[in-house]
């Protein structure tokens, strides 16, 4: 999850941030892990820096595509897939999302998408 090629403070902060907001959300205060990500997420879209782990937009996706989360995912989804495109976690979160991203794409043609930007993978885990 680290955001940068070295190690200092920040990064390390904000990997703390992300952690804590995932803790959050497994104990159901979903309004602060959302904050939470969103400010990373909005700090990293700033900085315009190239993710080297998880990107906190898709992490605010992801977070925000679960079903015990308000229906506002979808915008996130939708910004999250733009900004990182073809990212595994991006589509299948779409793909599996309660309420579609704001786009004429079906879960089916996002699954679809996976599949292809899979393609080729040499993994020998079963289907």
């Amino acid at each position: 999850m680290l955001k940068r090629k070295r190690i200092n403070a920040e990064a390390v902060g904000e990997d703390y941030q992300e952690a804590a907001a995932w803790v959050a959300h497994a104990e159901g205060k979903n309004d602060e892990a959302i904050a939470s990500l969103r400010a990373l997420a909005d700090k990293t879209d700033k900085l315009g820096d190239e993710p080297e782990g998880i990107p906190a937009r898709e992490q605010l996706a992801t977070c925000c595509s679960k079903p015990s989360v308000p229906p506002a995912g979808a915008d996130r989804i939708s910004t999250d897939l733009k900004l990182n495109p073809n990212r595994f976690n991006g589509l299948y979160g779409a793909a599996r999302a309660p309420k579609p991203p704001a786009s004429r794409t079906t879960p089916t043609e996002y699954y679809a998408l996976l599949l292809k930007v899979c393609e080729g993978s040499s993994s020998t885990r079963r289907s």
